[in-house]
């Protein structure tokens, strides 16, 4: 897996986070079209059981995505993320804001 080092600048709803992975698509991110949202467990895989700083999440990461939405949903409604201040995830609404980085 190839991760994305940073990911969104803003907080985006899932709909969103889902256009700006078809944007590093189309725009050749990396000089790759394969990019993609993240499993839970592909993201809870960053997850370090130590705080770097401010998160459990190593610091070659850009540490301003403290909460970054996955692929997975819990409901229809409600989609996975983690947070990596505290080191968990869970569901939340679609129509919340967060972080979401890229994964090939």
């Amino acid at each position: 897996m190839t991760w994305q080092q940073s990911g969104s600048e803003e907080h985006v709803d899932y709909g969103k986070a889902k256009n700006y992975i078809a944007g590093l698509k189309l725009g050749g991110f990396g000089g790759q079209n394969d990019w993609r949202m993240p499993t839970l467990e592909e993201v809870m895989s960053l997850m370090e059981r130590e705080k770097y700083g401010a998160l459990h999440i190593d610091p070659i990461f850009d540490h301003k995505q403290s909460w970054i939405w996955t692929a997975d949903k819990e409901s229809a409604g409600v989609a996975w993320v983690v947070n990596f201040s505290y080191g968990i995830c869970l569901g939340r609404p679609i129509n919340d804001s967060r972080y979401v980085r890229a994964v090939r």
